[in-house]
């Protein structure tokens, strides 16, 4: 049994039953447990205690009666009598409880006759025991008769029925306890482990439980808060309205989870979480307190928040390419013709400046549509290895007339500046897009700085950047000393058509088309801003791998002239028609096919020596690039260059932005179209 006799009985009570019952019978008690423990002890004779235990030739009788007595009770006897060599009777009675035998219930030193005086003068002659203290504690030994010590034992039975009824009570008692405390530990590990916040109030509301996952959200140990109401630990909970709700629940009603921010004020984290309350009841029913779970959201808001963002991202997306087609194909027609008529006519032209606006605004649209697709990923891109400062350099210029006179625009280019792969135009789109936003931001003048530097983010550095990951990259950074922006405008900088100028001053899309081109690229961006102190714009691109050298980048500035047969494979009229007279413009012989079957027609005419062959990629029944695989083996040498007004990933679905493959997106003027066209000619492929 797990528990000793001492836990199961009244050991103090005992004592004192038996010492009455020595006192109305005479005769001795004890009660001694299996492993020879004493626990009460009546009317103890000293010729035993003081001459027959205490001397080794009669201890060894007193030896020799405690091992029959063990043996008759091991044989489960009701009560063993003895008579010992030295003239003394003693019983035992086994104390049972719930079957288990745990201690024994002596009752003895004593005479069951008249003591025979001359047999005790020569034992203590014998034992050398002196004779008058020696005959003195035999005379003070009780003569019980049989049947008085048989009464006796018969009292000592009931006894022990009634110890084991009062053993077995306590026992199941310290059974019930034990399995309320376990169960109160699991409950507490439970409650401990628990992966939500779990509260108790009492019916002051006051904190009674407090767990470790409300210590580890809130920064405030059990021994903090436990005993105080919500609003004397976390003032802010009043806004929260946690009070009233707390009230509502002690009153019966049932209340609705809430989700809500918060702020703490020990560790100045901020966040999400949500809170629901039920009352706590006792047995009969009766409210005595609430319960309330607690679950930090704030993770689960951000991956919310990111969702919202991505779901916006494939909108916009969906919208640029339902429109992207259409709307490049006539702007291509609308640039091109403007383009045309102002080559016909001089500057002092009437209709010059209507031509130029209808260029410049054409070319604005171009930029929204590209917007759109850059911020979507959707834009056709030919990345290469490039040189951040030879890029920036170069669009000094262009940044200079975007800014106002007051503006001073620094560039710190980075020493031995590592190679990175981007697309060139892609890097305009982000210095422009960031310069807008820096002079929007300095109405009455400022700096505009412009910085790049090699940087090496560790695994540690990375907690502080959103997004980002362990590695090598080249940072640019943007950085004005405008009027900053406040945090609950940082939140929404990079959301698609999220401004904060007036109306028709802004499409909203400029940010947004910066982090979608640097995450397309696979790096990263952070913003750094304060209000009345500026903002800072960090761009991280990956660095490439090995020693690749950066490409030489040519800007599309100057209409190149050349020779040779084009085939041009178009099939919208008004787009064929403009590009046929682009190519005429610039000096090549025009062959024009309407579809992909009749382009594969001319090229089998054995008088149409053909150079280069000049496609839509997408369109009615033949691909752009199924018609070239034909015209390809009718003609292995020709060059190839396509174009369309598709988003990017139905084109990567015809084949067409493969590896080595030439390709210009519309709109496109007449100057890119004659540096692509010269491109073209003068690679390897």
């Amino acid at each position: 049994m797990r528990y000793s006799i001492s836990e199961l009985l009244d050991i103090p009570k005992l004592q004192t039953i038996l010492n009455s019952l020595y006192e109305v019978s005479g005769i001795p008690s004890a009660i001694i447990d299996l492993e020879g423990n004493i626990l009460t002890g009546s009317g103890w004779q000293d010729i035993c205690t003081k001459f027959h235990r205490v001397n080794p030739a009669t201890e060894k009788f007193c030896i020799e009666s405690d091992q029959k007595i063990t043996c008759g009770l091991q044989d489960h006897q009701r009560h063993v009598q003895i008579t010992c060599p030295m003239g003394l009777t003693d019983t035992a009675t086994p104390l049972i409880i719930e079957g288990e035998h745990l201690a024994n219930i002596f009752t003895g030193q004593l005479f069951l006759e008249p003591p025979d005086r001359g047999r005790f003068e020569l034992q203590a002659e014998r034992y050398g025991f002196e004779e008058a203290a020696y005959l003195l504690a035999m005379e003070r030994v009780p003569v019980i008769s049989q049947d008085k010590l048989d009464q006796n034992l018969s009292f000592i039975a009931n006894l022990t029925e009634l110890l084991a009824i009062q053993g077995l009570t306590q026992l199941r008692s310290l059974e019930v306890q034990e399995c309320l405390r376990e169960s109160e530990e699991r409950v507490q590990q439970i409650i401990a482990c628990a992966r939500e916040g779990i509260i108790v109030y009492d019916r002051g509301l006051r904190y009674q439980v407090w767990n470790r996952y409300m210590e580890q959200m809130t920064g405030y140990t059990a021994d903090k808060v436990l005993g105080k109401l919500p609003q004397e630990a976390f003032p802010m909970i009043e806004h929260a309205g946690l009070t009233e709700r707390l009230h509502r629940v002690l009153a019966g009603e049932a209340v609705p989870s809430i989700e809500f921010s918060f702020q703490l004020p020990v560790t100045g984290r901020s966040g999400w979480c949500s809170d629901t309350m039920a009352p706590l009841k006792n047995a009969s029913g009766e409210i005595v307190g609430a319960i309330g779970t607690v679950r930090d959201t704030t993770e689960a808001k951000q991956t919310e928040e990111q969702l919202r963002q991505a779901l916006k991202m494939e909108s916009v997306g969906r919208l640029a390419g339902g429109v992207a087609h259409d709307f490049n194909n006539m702007l291509t027609v609308i640039m091109g013709q403007a383009q045309l008529a102002k080559m016909k006519i001089t500057p002092d032209h009437v209709l010059w400046q209507a031509l130029d606006q209808i260029s410049a605004a054409a070319q604005r649209s171009s930029q929204i549509t590209r917007q759109l697709l850059a911020f979507s990923r959707k834009e056709i891109i030919e990345p290469r290895p490039v040189d951040l400062n030879q890029l920036v350099e170069e669009a000094r210029k262009t940044l200079l007339r975007l800014i106002e006179e007051s503006i001073t625009l620094v560039c710190r280019p980075g020493a031995d500046l590592w190679t990175v792969k981007m697309d060139p135009s892609q890097v305009d789109q982000v210095l422009v897009n960031l310069a807008v936003n820096s002079r929007d931001a300095m109405p009455d003048g400022g700096q505009l700085s412009i910085q790049t530097e090699n940087v090496h983010l560790s695994r540690k550095s990375c907690q502080y950047l959103n997004d980002a990951i362990p590695g090598e990259y080249v940072q640019l950074t943007v950085s004005d000393t405008g009027g900053g922006m406040p945090p609950e405008v940082l939140e929404h900088i990079f959301e698609p058509f999220f401004t904060t100028k007036g109306l028709g001053k802004g499409t909203g899309l400029g940010l947004a088309t910066v982090y979608g081109i640097v995450r397309q690229n696979g790096g990263f961006i952070n913003v750094y801003s304060e209000v009345g102190h500026g903002t800072s714009f960090k761009i991280y691109l990956p660095r490439i791998n090995g020693a690749t050298a950066a490409e030489p980048h040519r800007r599309c500035t100057d209409v190149r002239i050349g020779t040779g047969t084009v085939l041009l494979v178009e099939d919208n009229d008004m787009v064929r028609e403009v590009t046929r007279t682009y190519l005429e413009e610039l000096g090549y012989r025009v062959l024009v096919a309407e579809t992909p079957e009749a382009g594969i027609a001319v090229c089998t005419a054995k008088e149409n020596k053909i150079d280069l062959v000049l496609t839509d990629v997408i369109m009615p029944g033949m691909s752009g690039n199924d018609m070239v695989q034909e015209i390809k083996s009718l003609l292995p040498d020709v060059k190839v260059l396509f174009m369309s007004g598709y988003t990017a990933d139905l084109v990567a679905r015809s084949g067409v932005v493969e590896e080595g493959m030439h390709f210009i997106q519309k709109p496109f003027d007449i100057s890119t179209l004659s540096v692509k066209i010269e491109d073209t000619f003068l690679s390897d492929d």
